[in-house]
């Protein structure tokens, strides 16, 4: 039941001796109802021919504890009404709404009377109405109409099916019975905004409790319906099953976050990899490098290079498979900074020149004027992208030649690089032109039956240059050869400080190196005995006689005891990692270059080295030059004594 706000009552005296033959009379006469309220017990005594033929009861419970909120409101008005108030309420019943304008006509101590018109607009008379309740009754979706209280009023066939009850079942029970618990509030408070006049309708996503127990999903909408002056009556609910379609939704976002889970654990899984197999290698390596560099000849000195070529495909393996892991995961990031075309085409040249050649392959490279200029972009990325195309033409071409022609052009917005890598070798068949840039696809020799790789190299080309928003085409006969050309969109970059800078300046600035009669002060932290050999032969070169440390407490006991210049520290150790060994000493005021020594490759282990406070990063298997570069790099910045 709803109350409209009541009017003023009139000035005056009561009329507590209106004669109750009258009232009775006048109530009849006029085919209206009376109504006599009693103070003490609150119940509401009702006489209206037309309310009985609605179902009204004839006694309402105004004092009911568990009362509507709208009879609650009506109990506040019978309350203080004085006669000559006017009121309007609407009564939610089992079967239709109904509203009355209620008067009241007289007060004593002990009761309140007044007359009442039913003001209920007519429903379902019509054609148009009888249409209505045939669309109601048929709709595929649920539709029900629903009382103030939360009773269900009228429900169609498809909202029991959806809830499993019968009719009769659904109007013994409120939408509040079998709304989930976690639903009901907001849907409550919504309701009470459209009793309010707040809103005329709502939408939502609920759950509701079905009589089996199962809870479904629903999208439901809801409209208020209002009498004549605006009093609401009833609501309409259209409720449309979409449990199928959650439950579709859920396995999606579970299968999105399985295969999260299944990336990170794979991503994991390689760093965790790279860092057992790469720890070995650079002690395989570094050996390898001083058994060659210790004098020995001959059938000795040919094994010896060709295990450490071995060592050295095994190593591109790793690579490929990281690179691989870190472009899938989009952990790798396209810099952009200036550097100069043919500068980083001659380096790469010459290193893959000598590959070929100890083939015996001619390397040719066509450099025109166009190349000597500066631009900007990710040369690292550009390099790599040369590197697996040359090195995919040197090792697919037995003989004949290699070759790789560059120029720089104007495009629309800017500048292009434009290179081409073309080879004499086994060429590629046509069924695979369109799939060799897939992850592991390879092509098999059919001579030999060999396959060579791991398959991944044209597909990183693939996935940096598309990160790079540029493209490769390849073209190719079988038996005479291939043509991969890459197009990159570039920016024209400046010249470099140092490349501009005059030759007397650079010398001045040459002179940090550390000198030959001045060797540094060396910390090496790593807990492999191997790789402590390597470093500690790498050093020697540069008369250098490091101290050791076996882990991050060690090192923080030996930087209290000695001075160092730069410390060498590798990142897993037992006891105490490097990375909580360098943020402990650059936290008790260690300022020397710390360089990390790291068997994790990826990225972001990188980045954490630099968070840690380290100055920079080795990657691990690492070569001599990197060794020296570094002391090179940092060992200008030893103390003054």
């Amino acid at each position: 039941m709803h109350i409209s706000r009541p009017s003023k009552p009139p000035e005056g005296p009561g009329t507590a001796d209106f004669p109750a033959h009258l009232f009775d009379a006048f109530a009849e006469a006029f085919s209206i109802g009376s109504w006599t309220w009693d103070i003490a017990s609150g119940d509401l005594e009702l006489h209206s021919t037309v309310l009985d033929a609605r179902n009204v009861p004839r006694t309402l419970k105004t004092r009911n504890a568990d009362a509507t909120p709208a009879m609650k409101l009506l109990h506040q008005w019978l309350d203080t009404c004085t006669p000559g108030a006017v009121n309007t309420a609407s009564f939610t019943l089992r079967t239709d709404p109904v509203a009355v304008r209620i008067l009241c006509v007289e007060r004593t101590e002990t009761t309140a009377r007044g007359l009442l018109q039913d003001c209920t607009t007519e429903t379902l008379t019509s054609e148009s109405d009888l249409r209505f309740r045939m669309a109601f009754m048929g709709a595929a979706h649920g539709i029900a109409l629903v009382g103030l209280d939360g009773s269900w009023l009228q429900v169609n066939e498809a909202l029991c099916r959806m809830l499993g009850y019968t009719e009769k079942e659904l109007r013994e029970h409120t939408f509040q019975d079998i709304t989930h618990s976690d639903d009901l509030e907001n849907d409550l408070d919504l309701l009470h905004e459209c009793i309010e006049g707040k809103r005329n309708a709502y939408h939502m996503e609920k759950r509701y409790i079905r009589k089996d127990g199962d809870i479904i999903s629903a999208l439901l909408a809801v409209a208020v319906l209002r009498a004549e002056n605006g009093v609401p009556l009833y609501f309409i609910s259209q409720i449309q099953d979409i449990t199928a379609q959650k439950q579709a939704e859920d396995e999606l976002v579970a299968a999105r976050d399985e295969a999260k889970r299944a990336s990170a654990t794979k991503s994991s899984f390689l760093a965790s990899m790279s860092h057992e197999i790469r720890t070995p290698m650079t002690g395989v390596m570094g050996m390898l490098d001083m058994l060659q560099d210790s004098g020995v000849s001959g059938d000795q000195l040919e094994l010896v290079k060709t295990a450490r070529s071995s060592a050295e495909m095994l190593l591109s393996i790793i690579n490929d498979v990281l690179d691989m892991a870190k472009l899938e995961a989009g952990k790798v990031e396209i810099d952009s900074r200036d550097f100069n075309a043919e500068t980083l085409l001659r380096t790469v040249c010459d290193m893959m020149a000598a590959r070929a050649e100890s083939k015996g392959l001619k390397f040719n490279a066509v450099l025109p004027l166009s190349t000597r200029t500066w631009l900007k972009g990710d040369p690292d990325r550009i390099s790599q992208i040369l590197f697996n195309l040359l090195g995919n033409a040197v090792k697919f071409t037995e003989r004949g030649d290699v070759t790789l022609t560059a120029e720089v052009r104007h495009s629309g917005n800017g500048l292009e690089l434009v290179v081409r890598v073309a080879d004499t070798g086994r060429g590629i068949p046509a069924e695979k032109l369109d799939s060799i840039f897939r992850e592991f696809e390879r092509v098999q020799d059919g001579a030999s039956n060999q396959i060579e790789g791991t398959g991944l190299g044209l597909a990183i080309v693939q996935r940096l240059v598309d990160a790079m928003k540029g493209s490769v085409q390849v073209e190719s006969i079988e038996g005479k050869g291939s043509l991969f050309t890459v197009c990159l969109p570039l920016a024209a970059g400046t010249a470099s400080a140092e490349a501009q800078a005059p030759a007397a300046a650079i010398e001045e600035t040459s002179g940090t190196a550390p000198q030959p009669n001045a060797p540094l002060s060396v910390l090496v932290v790593e807990d492999n005995a191997v790789n402590r050999k390597v470093i500690g032969s790498v050093l020697s070169i540069a008369r250098i006689e490091p101290v050791y440390a076996f882990d991050g407490a060690q090192a923080l006991e030996a930087v209290k005891e000695q001075d160092f210049d730069i410390v060498f520290m590798d990142v897993m150790m037992p006891v105490m990692d490097g990375l909580t060994a360098t943020k402990k000493l650059r936290e008790e005021g260690f300022a020397m270059p710390i360089l990390g020594l790291t068997a994790n490759a990826m990225e972001h282990h990188r980045e954490a080295c630099f968070e840690a406070g380290m100055d920079d990063h080795i990657a691990k298997p690492f070569r001599p030059a990197d060794i020296l570069a570094a002391l090179e790099k940092h060992g200008g910045k030893r103390k003054q004594v």
